[in-house]
């Protein structure tokens, strides 16, 4: 059977309904073929080298691909549980609609693959080098990815509540959609990572870097981001509620629409910061600093500002009622009226002057 899968490869003809369970493929050439509803449960692929490999609804449960090279590979509505994959190379390869549960990947290296739908639950991505990679909608519940590297890589609409992230290494990536609600994520790096509707809440980030990350939409309700280093970070219309960001550096970070009624930012390093049209009820800025920020438009009603450091900290149309500046330091800007009226000024309401006479 291995010899007439490999005749159908040789004279490019798609080889289907194929039964190489247990077989020895260790070290085989596959290359530029394409192969369907094929079982190879349990065979071994040691060693082998495939490229421009197309396999679709087949059945890999239990294969050991360790040290196998991919290109260009593509593995549709394959079927491959406890598979093993340890030390692979894979590169510009897709996985898609693929059962994948309790597979090892341990230690591969991967590049430009991308894994779609598949159920990765409780695989082991260990030790992984994971460059310009996704996995997409992919269940990752109790995934393994402690000691890897990911680099350009996303990981979009994950459940990771239970995934192991320990020592993982994070450059550029993204976590878009996905669920860290109530993690410790005090050792990764996060910089530039975007966290685009992520679920944070009650997460740990406390002292982690964060400079030029997106979390717009976020949801960070009672998050610790004590000393977190988020300079340009943007929080546009993410949910803060309660939650702890004393010391932090925010310098030039946007909270543009944000909700962070109850939120502390006491001590935080927040100039030229940005919370235009944030509601701000009941925050505490106590001893922050202020210069340039912006907090125009904000509901900062009940808002203590005591013994914050302002200058030209701009409070144009804000909504002050209840809040306290008890020895704030520097200067503020408060509403301009002219602006005001013409900010809110709406001609399919109110007529010009010339046309009513």
């Amino acid at each position: 059977m291995i010899e007439d899968l490999l005749d159908h490869l040789a004279h490019d003809w798609p080889f289907a309904d194929g039964h190489l369970e247990g077989r020895d493929l260790a070290g085989a050439i596959l290359r530029g073929g394409m192969v369907s509803r094929t079982a190879f449960r349990g065979a071994t692929f040691t060693g082998s080298r495939l490229s421009d490999m197309t396999f679709h609804g087949c059945d890999f449960t239990g294969c050991r691909f360790e040290d196998a090279v991919l290109d260009g590979c593509r593995f549709m509505a394959c079927t491959a549980p406890e598979s093993v994959w340890h030390g692979s190379r894979q590169s510009s390869g897709t996985f898609m609609d693929c059962a994948m549960a309790g597979g090892v990947l341990a230690g591969s290296r991967v590049r430009s693959v991308t894994w779609m739908r598949c159920d990765l639950a409780g695989a082991d991505l260990s030790g992984c080098a994971f460059e310009t990679a996704a996995l997409m909608e992919c269940g990752l519940d109790g995934i393994a990815l402690a000691g890897s590297t990911l680099r350009n890589t996303a990981i979009i609409t994950a459940d990771l509540r239970r995934a192991t992230l320990d020592g993982l290494t994070c450059d550029t990536v993204l976590f878009t959609g996905c669920d860290l609600t109530g993690r410790d994520l005090t050792s990764l790096t996060l910089a530039r990572a975007n966290l685009t509707g992520a679920k944070l809440d009650r997460a740990k980030l406390a002292g982690v870097d964060l400079g030029g990350a997106m979390l717009m939409e976020a949801s960070l309700r009672g998050a610790d981001l004590q000393g977190v280093r988020a300079p340009g970070a943007l929080f546009f219309r993410a949910d803060l509620r309660g939650a702890d960001l004393g010391r932090a550096n925010l310098g030039g970070a946007v909270f543009q629409g944000a909700v962070a009624a109850g939120a502390r930012f006491d001590r935080a390093q927040a100039d030229l910061a940005v919370f235009d049209g944030a509601d701000l009820r009941a925050a505490s800025f106590r001893e922050a600093h202020l210069h340039h920020a912006r907090f125009r438009h904000a509901a900062l009603e009940r808002a203590d500002f005591s013994a914050s450091r302002l200058l030209r900290t701009d409070f144009h149309c804000a909504r002050t009622e209840g809040a306290v500046f008890h020895g704030p330091s520097g200067s503020r800007l408060e509403t301009v009226p002219e602006r005001a009226v013409a900010e809110f000024y709406d001609t399919r309401t109110v007529a010009p002057s010339a046309a009513r006479r």
